[in-house]
């Protein structure tokens, strides 16, 4: 498992969105993100960056304190230390108060043609 310096979310809201901004969790630590740009209300999309530094056994997205969040499509860059970049797409799904959305994919493995 590499060390993660960074990764990049962006969060596509549906029909449902919320006015508080969302919050990711790192081995069990709740964490604000950075260099937010947009919103998760309906149809809006929400920008981040965040940075943990560390080796993430569990990396989520929160649910909303209230109410439901349906997000359309998350799209996250991970920035691994001494690694290239990678991004992972993830689709539709609904988060509320008692969900979270993984959102921690390592690196796919190569794929060779014998």
């Amino acid at each position: 498992m590499p060390r993660l310096d960074t990764f990049q979310i962006s969060v596509k809201t549906g029909a449902r969105g919320v006015d508080a901004l969302p919050r990711w969790i790192i081995n069990g630590f709740s964490v604000d993100f950075e260099d937010v740009r947009g919103s998760t209300r309906s149809g809006d999309t929400f920008e981040a960056t965040g940075s943990p530094g560390s080796f993430p056994h569990t990396l989520l997205l929160r649910g909303p304190d209230e109410g439901a969040w349906d997000i359309e499509e998350t799209r996250i860059t991970y920035y691994p230390n001494g690694e290239e970049p990678y991004t992972v797409r993830l689709g539709a799904v609904t988060l509320d108060t008692e969900s979270d959305l993984n959102i921690w994919y390592e690196r796919p493995q190569a794929v060779f043609d014998l």
